[in-house]
């Protein structure tokens, strides 16, 4: 039973790594916990609202080694770069493991302040490497950043 509880705090404790690296904009070393044929899925409500500054990185992504992982991980971190973060809390249970972080980032573009959270489904292979992980974000907020123009 401690062999079952040791590989859930192991695998918990490896999450934390990744998603502050992927959070803070700071990959380091976390590329060595993918398996080969890792998926990364990741989808928003972004569209629902049109939001021009949310240059996302949607759909279903196939990483075939750690060179293919870094570059992936290198893009999706250019595109978000994140004031805060808060992780919520992660679940381990056997092979899958489930997380909630709430974020603000500001839009290089225009400046705007977005908040949203993003829910994380992960799975992993009997050796303890992420096989998938399946992203949903949800936007709350788009502070609009004050204008010159607009000042009085």
């Amino acid at each position: 039973m401690s062999e079952v509880i040791e590989e859930q705090d192991r695998r918990r404790n490896l999450l934390i790594e990744v998603l502050d690296a992927m959070m803070s904009g700071n990959p380091g070393k976390i590329t060595s916990y993918f398996a080969p044929g890792a998926v990364i899925s990741t989808r928003s409500n972004a569209g629902i609202i049109d939001a021009p500054w949310f240059d996302r990185m949607e759909g279903e992504f196939r990483l075939q080694g750690e060179e293919e992982a870094k570059s992936f991980l290198s893009e999706l971190l250019r595109r978000a770069t994140y004031i805060s973060y808060e992780l919520r809390g992660i679940v381990v249970e056997q092979d899958d493991a489930a997380s909630r972080c709430n974020w603000t980032r500001r839009d290089e573009r225009n400046g705007s302040l977005v908040t949203g959270t993003t829910m994380y489904w992960f799975s992993f292979t009997t050796d303890g490497r992420i096989r998938s992980i399946e992203t949903i974000g949800s936007i709350h907020s788009v502070i609009p950043a004050k204008t010159r123009e607009g000042a009085a």
